[in-house]
């Protein structure tokens, strides 16, 4: 882990620390989710799964309602106080991530005073967005909220999008789009211009981008760290096995969550994802963090602290 991190170290000698209930783990049903639970769709011992888009699974992690997700870095950003880190893990690119798009009839360079949707999925997403507005091509599009979402355990797998009317009685120019609804929207044909917002940041910054972190609540920590430290064996193992046989483990993900996409664009997505999480992701997130407090989404600089398992 980087060295300027912080720690938090589960103890699996206090006999206090285990825990009579299971772990209940928020699982994000989107392809880009796949290689970390491909392998426990059928379950797996002291685990519960709650299935859930990423404003969903953050509102239950910071509820208490679930003990750890791979969640948005914009939540931990927000409370990290209340959470540790899985080191080494992390949902990123330092490429094209195709999972999380801008769409738009416009070129971005000419969205100030137009009405453009944010994610009501992601705020990752949406204030990585707000930032290269400002601070890359200086535009001030009018936001709108609420659009193109999913209801909590409400999945579309692709379906098209229905885009609400703005308060010009238009629909957006644009739109922030995320997840599997992000792949389909971008074979739509429906938009002139497709922007990456993980190549936007990387080709400003130098630097990949992590949407997704492995949070895990501090109490979970506490009251549950064997649990933990068991949960943590089965990710680093669905990984690999993913990384090994990724054809065989699609077609365990698909027959549990169908994707009317193409089955060879759904492997190429892969080609571009980024599971880990080094001090260059690190540093890349800080730099976010930043650039969020100063845009006023923050109200301070989070910590990096990292449980050690």
């Amino acid at each position: 882990m980087p060295s300027d991190s912080k720690s938090f170290t589960i103890s699996l000698n206090n006999p206090d620390s285990i825990p009579a209930a299971k772990l209940i783990i928020g699982r994000l049903p989107f392809l880009v989710c796949a290689p970390f639970f491909h392998s426990t769709l059928a379950g797996a011992p002291g685990i519960d799964f709650r299935d859930g888009v990423p404003s969903f699974l953050n509102d239950e992690l910071q509820a208490g309602r679930i003990d750890a997700a791979p969640s948005s870095s914009f939540e931990y950003g927000l409370h990290y106080r209340d959470y540790v880190l899985i080191p080494g893990v992390s949902t990123s690119s330092r490429m094209e991530m195709k999972s999380v798009l801008f769409l738009s009839q416009a070129p971005w360079e000419t969205l100030s005073g137009k009405q453009v949707g944010l994610s009501p999925d992601s705020a990752t997403s949406n204030a990585l967005f707000r930032i290269l507005c400002s601070e890359r091509y200086h535009v001030r599009p009018e936001l709108l909220s609420g659009t193109a979402g999913a209801k909590p355990g409400e999945m579309s797998h692709g379906n098209p999008a229905v885009l609400p009317l703005g308060s010009r009685g238009a629909p957006p120019v644009g739109q922030v789009f995320i997840g599997d609804k992000a792949l389909g929207e971008a074979l739509s044909g429906r938009w002139a211009h497709k922007y990456d917002l993980a190549d936007e940041w990387a080709r400003w910054q130098g630097l990949p981008f992590s949407f997704g972190l492995w949070i895990v609540r501090r109490d979970a920590v506490r009251g549950k760290g064997d649990l933990v430290r068991r949960f943590h064996s089965i990710l680093m193992e669905s990984l690999a096995a993913f990384r090994a046989q990724p054809e065989q483990a699609l077609q365990a993900w698909t027959r549990v969550y169908p994707s009317p996409l193409p089955h060879d664009l759904m492997l190429r997505f892969y080609e571009t994802a980024d599971y880990n999480f080094t001090a260059e992701h690190a540093e890349s997130l800080r730099r976010f963090y930043a650039l969020a407090c100063s845009a006023g989404l923050l109200p301070e600089q989070p910590v990096l602290d990292y449980a050690e398992i």
